[in-house]
């Protein structure tokens, strides 16, 4: 049977045993203290780097996928091979494998090739039959990403100094800057199946506790605030879990997993977490995460010696100017004389519905524009604007619930709204049959903004400091980018159980939807880590913004059963932390869990949908002060986000002079 220790000197050795021809080097001796990591992952980091820098997205590594050091082979296909075709080659190399592996079980040793022997070796003496076939079910196929790591560099160029300013700025170590590589391969347009987005591949849910995401903006796009939002992201991981490296695979994970991984098992360790860590999520990617990061970092630190000298894209040179009114966006390209293709470029958070003239550019929005002109040519080009193209809304759409026989062309015609206006405001091919009862927006005229004097000299005033944007035109934001490999769930650390067999693995690019690994989200998807779960026995703990009314209606009871179950004096009040007894004989458990999410989801949704955390201050507690008092003393900054952000902090019994996270908190507009 596998063991971690018995065996750890086979892997280390793995990658010279089994793969002779691909050459390593040691990796650099001045990794920072902060990502420092302990010998027990070096093999995993090295897988990493040959996926990243050997192997190109014509082929890959066929391998264990527990203990990456076992590389069986490196698979190359035809450019032209279909990905029918690859996955026939990957199946068939697997089969192999397997059957050789099953040979090694049956103690069958004799004639074996080099290779075969080489193998052999690698298992260690001490392997059982039942370890050999417990690796059948690990053999996994990982696509290289050598061309893409390769593009991901050039692309970086334009970004890099950017990130390391806000990352230093905010106090995360600027290494960090390095981890769009493994989420995006630096591609600002790049989705993922899953719906996450950008640089920083951010799902939409933990996207709106930093940033905008609509159907009019999604800064998710725009690689500077999106880095900004990742920095904030890091700062709020750290703070929960006291470990960059925790805080990195939390990106990956949510900062609850890994607060749960570090409660299990008593420590902060990165290595013993990725290698002992049961969590029920935390799979393949959530394990390699940090590895790949690290590898990633290594890569780009030293990317001349990997991919020999890079040709360095021009930094092209715009400004941030913050828009008064709404404005239609070619009436933005007419008065500041700029292309509206390199406006597009420039601005990749406007969403389709700005460009394709049904919304306007939204109030407030830090619109860039070509060049670095003077503020005075800001104004000039502001007063250009006739009042009749600013406005003081945005353009509203009116809501038409379908009817029976109804469609778009009928719907076009009644509403004297052209059929292409239509559809584009509804995102609607002219194919599409619409079902009774359905809700189709109608487009209406918005009203009419103020020209003013003021309103120019607002615009002047709003321009901001000159910052290189992308240095490429962006892939169209609905491009589909590569997928990242299926996660499969972790075996066991010290004594390997058998698996279910793995989905398949994307043997193409275009099966593939991110450079490496599973897109970054939190198990909740809307970036709230707080349990909801219920105890073994019935009991849950009091979350902020909840009621023994609350408890009662998801429970399906009486508030006045529930006090009698829990010994309640009927004017008592249950707070923050406070234990309860359910009562769970109408719903079960996962109903009760279900609701309650629910409830939190749509407050916090509500909240984001006006307000961005913007950072984090630290605060120490005055005499008198409860949890209540400080969130009333800062304006729009909820409970439950306090609490959120302290979780470990007890609001009964929280003592003058103590230290609290306050996260930063500013209203925005989203019209």
């Amino acid at each position: 049977m596998f063991t971690l220790k018995s065996n750890r000197t086979h892997w280390l050795k793995l990658a010279l045993l089994l793969v002779p021809f691909i050459w390593c080097t040691p990796l650099k001796a001045d990794t920072p203290d902060a990502f420092a990591y302990p010998p027990e992952l070096e093999p995993d980091v090295r897988f990493w780097i040959r996926v990243y820098t050997e192997v190109t997205t014509d082929g890959g590594l066929l391998h264990d996928d527990w203990y990456l050091g076992l590389v069986y082979e490196a698979l190359r296909f035809d450019p032209s091979d279909s990905p029918r075709q690859r996955e026939r080659i990957v199946e068939q190399a697997k089969a192999r494998y397997a059957a050789l592996l099953r040979r090694f079980a049956a103690g069958d040793t004799e004639n074996l090739t080099p290779h075969e022997r080489r193998i052999l070796h690698a298992f260690g003496d001490k392997t059982t039959p039942a370890g050999y076939r417990d690796a059948i079910e690990r053999i996994r196929f990982q696509l290289g990403q050598a061309d893409r790591f390769h593009e991901g560099l050039m692309r970086a160029q334009a970004y890099e100094a950017a990130i390391s300013r806000v990352l230093a700025d905010r106090g995360v170590p600027t290494e960090i800057g390095a981890l769009p590589h493994v989420e995006s391969s630096f591609n600002p347009a790049a989705y993922s199946r899953v719906g996450a987005a950008g640089l920083w591949q951010f799902m939409p849910g933990t996207a709106r506790r930093y940033m905008r995401v609509d159907g009019v903006v999604d800064q998710r796009l725009d690689p500077f605030t999106a880095t900004e939002a990742a920095a904030n992201l890091m700062l709020y991981n750290y703070r929960l879990l006291g470990s960059w490296p925790l805080a990195v695979t939390a990106y990956n994970h949510g900062p609850g997993g890994l607060k749960r991984a570090q409660d299990e098992l008593g420590t902060n360790n990165i290595a013993v977490i990725v290698k002992h860590y049961q969590g029920a999520t935390f799979g393949f990617a959530s394990r390699n995460f940090y590895v790949a990061f690290l590898a990633a970092l290594e890569v780009d630190r030293n990317a001349e010696k990997y991919f020999g000298p890079l040709t360095h894209l021009p930094e092209t040179q715009s400004t941030v100017v913050i828009l008064p009114d709404y404005v239609a966006v070619d009436a933005l390209a007419r008065a500041f004389k700029a292309d509206l293709g390199a406006l597009r470029v420039l601005n990749p958070a406007l969403r389709p519905p700005v460009w394709n003239k049904t919304r306007l550019v939204p109030r407030g929005y830090e619109l860039r524009i070509p060049g670095s002109p003077p503020a005075a040519d800001i104004a000039a080009a502001w007063a250009r604007l006739p009042p009749a193209e600013r406005f003081v809304a945005q353009r509203n759409d009116g809501a038409h619930r379908v009817r029976r026989g109804e469609t778009l062309a009928s719907i076009s015609a009644a509403s004297g709204v052209t059929l292409n206006r239509l559809l584009a405001a509804n995102s609607l091919s002219a194919a599409r049959e619409l079902a009774r009862g359905e809700v189709v927006r109608i487009p209406l005229p918005a009203s009419r903004a103020d020209g003013s004097a003021a309103g120019v000299a607002a615009a002047a005033a709003a321009t901001a400091a000159v910052t290189p944007p992308p240095a490429e035109p962006l892939p169209a934001a609905d491009a589909a980018t590569p997928a990242p490999p299926a996660e499969v769930a972790a075996a066991p650390a010290l004594a390997l159980a058998r698996q279910p067999p793995p989905p398949k693995e994307p043997v193409s690019q275009q099966q593939a939807m991110s450079t490496a690994l599973l897109p970054a989200a939190a198990p909740s998807g809307n970036g709230d880590n707080t349990d909801y779960s219920v105890g073994a026995d019935n009991t849950v703990i009091v979350q902020a913004a909840e009621t023994l009314g609350h408890l009662a209606d998801w429970s399906k009871v009486s508030s006045a059963s529930l006090r009698a179950l829990n010994k309640l004096h009927k004017n008592a009040m249950v707070t923050l932390g406070h234990k309860v007894k359910l009562d769970l004989s109408q719903v079960s458990a996962a109903q009760f869990e279900a609701a309650r999410r629910d409830y939190h989801r749509q407050l916090q949704e509500s909240f984001f949908a006006t307000h961005r955390i913007s950072g984090t201050e630290n605060y120490v507690v005055k005499k008198g002060e409860s949890l209540w008092i400080i969130a009333q003393q800062h304006a729009d900054l909820p409970v439950w986000l306090v609490a959120e952000y302290n979780p470990d902090v007890d609001f009964g019994d929280v003592r003058p002079g103590a230290t609290i996270a306050l996260p930063r908190v500013e209203a925005i507009n989203r019209q």
